[in-house]
């Protein structure tokens, strides 16, 4: 997905504003979010995101990362599997 797809998929969901604002708040690069959540085959978890964002991360950064995982998601951006605590790109 390239930039531009992305902010448009932000546009459809209405949540365009709110999103970028919490991708800045929680210190997410566009670019990071794009390569490595978003068009990830195979899906992302926490652990996987929190480690290539912040190499050795704490609590705080794992929170983090879930908060732009889940906020993706209700964005429509990612699907969530419970069983596997995984997020997929969503079609």
């Amino acid at each position: 997905m390239t930039e531009p797809q992305f902010l448009e998929r932000l546009e459809r969901s209405g949540k365009s504003a709110e999103m970028l604002a919490l991708i800045e708040s929680l210190g997410f690069r566009r670019d990071f979010i794009l390569k490595n959540v978003v068009d990830q085959p195979g899906g992302v978890n926490v652990a996987h995101i929190a480690m290539l964002w912040q190499g050795m991360p704490n609590k705080h950064d794992r929170k983090r990362t879930r908060q732009l995982l889940d906020a993706l998601t209700d964005a429509g951006l990612l699907t969530f599997d419970a069983s596997s605590e995984t997020w997929t790109s969503a079609p």
